[in-house]
């Protein structure tokens, strides 16, 4: 990959850390968790469980029993369980109200946005949309809606963030008495994403470190109930240093979680979602989350309300595999800056014509990105998409690779 006209790498450890310092700063307050901190992982502190640990530990509140995978999926997407096993909780006061709770919301995000996605996206993207090539999503968080809005068909989904996998709950293990509040603060960790079309970093991090629902899994399973699929395996993962994935609670390397599901008479598909530091210092130890996806052959890349990360240096290498691994990348103004594309092997189409970041990204304004939109057809773009989530300001990019 070319890298004229690139910042350069940070190289001294007081600016390196001036940056990250800034960056953790930034993030902690602004509304967003589809974005890898800029600086390692935040360390877990002493004395306190993992969100996976806390799972384990949890105190039994009904039989040990687990229900099948499709039904935890269903319950926690507040839609009535197929199975027995989950059926008195799903006639519970509490229960009911989640449901009623998640479905309004749901609602409103299906009018307003995600519906609106999945309504332009055929036409829009044509093949691009219909194809069954992978789909890569870093910087991801917890949001599934919007590559499989965008590209549906997908056999294999790969989503990389810095959050916690988590473990899948057994709701049957729940105290009576504690269902309502963990459904509840389960449910607030989904109102930024559908309300504004990305998760918010500081409450989505509170809101998945809980006892009885913990981390990133549940949220993704609650998604596919909710999209119309059929949840059949839920396995948590590691995958190592060579990009191989293991099932052992011993394995070693980057923790994972593999999702198997279908929607309606279509081909089985997978969802994988690994949490890791994805920076160029991170991949020293992740970079067999990118080896793994190799294997998977050229596929198509969402990069949405990243914090801008793709346009410092010290993510650059993510930027480098993404650019050799796709063919297509759809993505907002705060993923792979224009200046970062190898000149004359891309073409660029965009929807929307507001170039300008939000306040708190300000100095990222792109001349160049705004030079190409002013010279390119105007296409207007019919819903909100990133930080800037009211249709009129957003910016929707489609590269493609000649």
């Amino acid at each position: 990959m070319s890298t004229a006209n690139r910042p350069s790498i940070l190289t001294t450890s007081v600016v390196t850390a001036a940056k990250a310092i800034i960056f953790t700063a930034a993030l902690a307050i602004f509304p967003h968790a589809d974005a890898q901190d800029a600086d390692a992982p935040a360390k877990k502190p002493a004395g306190k469980k993992s969100v996976v640990e806390s799972a384990k530990t949890a105190e039994p509140g009904a039989p040990a029993e687990k229900p099948a995978d499709e039904d935890v999926a269903r319950w926690l997407g507040g839609i009535e369980p197929k199975g027995d096993a989950l059926k008195k909780l799903a006639e519970s006061a509490s229960w009911k109200n989640h449901a009623k709770g998640l479905e309004a919301a749901w609602e409103q995000s299906e009018k307003r946005r995600i519906g609106k996605v999945r309504a332009w996206a055929p036409e829009a993207l044509g093949e691009i949309n219909k194809s069954d090539s992978p789909v890569f999503y870093f910087f991801s968080g917890a949001d599934f809606l919007y590559p499989h809005a965008l590209y549906p068909n997908a056999k294999t989904y790969v989503l990389c963030a810095i959050e916690p996998v988590g473990s899948q709950p057994n709701p049957l293990r729940i105290p009576a008495g504690e269902v309502g509040s963990s459904l509840t603060i389960f449910r607030r960790s989904l109102d930024a994403l559908l309300g504004f079309s990305f998760f918010r970093t500081i409450d989505l991090r509170k809101d998945v470190v809980q006892r009885h629902i913990p981390g990133i899994l549940p949220v993704l399973e609650m998604i596919l109930a909710r999209v119309g699929a059929d949840v059949t395996e839920v396995t948590l993962v590691k995958c190592d240093e060579n990009g191989a994935l293991s099932s052992e609670a011993d394995a070693k390397g980057t923790p994972g979680a593999r999702i198997k599901f279908h929607v309606g008479d279509k081909p089985e598909q997978t969802l994988y979602y690994f949490s890791g530091d994805i920076s160029n210092d991170g991949l020293k130890k992740n970079d067999g989350v990118l080896k793994f996806s190799e294997t998977l052959g050229t596929g198509r890349s969402l990069l949405k309300a990243a914090s801008y990360l793709p346009h410092e240096g010290f993510f650059s290498k993510i930027n480098e595999w993404v650019l050799a691994h796709s063919s297509v990348i759809v993505q907002d103004p705060s993923g792979i800056p224009l200046r970062g594309f190898p000149k004359d092997q891309w073409t660029f189409k965009f929807w929307g014509r507001n170039p300008t970041p939000i306040g708190l990204f300000k100095n990222k304004y792109e001349s160049a990105l705004a030079a190409a939109i002013k010279a390119a057809p105007s296409q207007p773009l019919l819903f909100g998409f990133g930080y800037q989530h009211e249709p009129a300001s957003s910016l929707l990019i489609l590269a493609e690779k000649k």
